[in-house]
């Protein structure tokens, strides 16, 4: 996925977060017919760790070994989402310019899956090609896309394709929960604004400070979760899952995963939320 900045951060209270957010869930889980339970502020955080990244697929790393997962289960990380289908056979040229129909699985990616679902982490999958998703889905083996938590649609002008009522149909058919990844730009150049899809859970890739040079800083708070810096396509308020950063190394209490190489993109995903979910882990 590609993160892009804003300076803007609008500081608020954690009951301020909790309502908003709940206010969010139930407007976006309602549509997919697996209504939010219930959450006390005591019995839940706010939000949990999560990050994602494309290194597998894009072959410029992320290859964590089964104890590299677990150090990052033990940081407090419970969220895994990446890329299982190879990179040149869903997109080509400079910056994912022009789409590619093959959607072939990479084997390594699966493997990074399977590694993260046996940490106990939730993992979900998500396409730069909105068209390959359901390949990425069904390429996945049986026991493992059983535990798939959500699919997730990126929306940016690489490769640029239009989300359509269409796929949303063809991801629920199966039984995957559809969440669309944008930002204010890239939704706007590629949707033309629409608020068609309004009622499905947004990630918000209007990341904070995403020009940061590795190892950038874990921002204020993380895991958190904050009011849009821009609303857009019929989304405000709080998103259910929200870039925090790019450019981050893993680090905790447990260790490091560190190294350029490494690098991944923070999330912070609401907990009531995901819980919500069918297939939560």
């Amino acid at each position: 996925m590609t993160t892009h900045g804003t300076n803007r951060r609008i500081p608020v209270s954690a009951a301020v977060i909790a309502a908003l957010a709940g206010s969010l869930i139930m407007t976006s889980c309602g549509s997919s017919g697996h209504p939010a339970p219930s959450h006390s502020p005591t019995t839940a955080p706010a939000a949990v760790r999560g990050f994602d990244e494309a290194g597998v697929s894009t072959g410029t790393g992320d290859n964590f070994t089964p104890a590299d997962w677990k150090i990052i289960r033990a940081d407090g990380f419970t969220v895994f989402i990446t890329d299982p289908i190879r990179w040149s056979s869903e997109c080509a040229g400079n910056g994912c310019s022009r789409a590619v129909s093959g959607c072939t699985i990479d084997p390594s990616a699966v493997a990074q899956i399977q590694d993260a679902a046996s940490a106990g982490l939730d993992i979900a999958v998500y396409t730069r090609n909105v068209n390959c998703l359901p390949a990425a889905i069904t390429g996945l083996p049986p026991a493992l896309r059983e535990q798939l938590s959500f699919a997730v649609l990126d929306i940016e002008p690489g490769p640029g394709i239009p989300l359509t009522p269409t796929l949303i149909d063809r991801v629920t058919a199966l039984g995957q929960t559809p969440v669309i990844y944008s930002y204010s730009a890239g939704w706007q150049a590629v949707m033309s604004g629409s608020t068609a899809f309004s009622s499905h859970p947004l990630m918000d890739g209007q990341t904070p400070g995403s020009g940061q040079p590795y190892p950038a800083p874990y921002p204020a708070g993380y895991p958190v979760l904050r009011p849009m810096p821009a609303p857009y396509g019929g989304w405000s308020g709080i998103a259910p899952i929200e870039q925090q950063q790019t450019n981050a190394a893993i680090h905790g209490s447990a260790g490091t995963i560190s190294g350029r190489a490494n690098a991944v993109d923070l999330d912070s995903v609401s907990a009531s939320w995901l819980a919500s979910l069918p297939h939560h882990s």
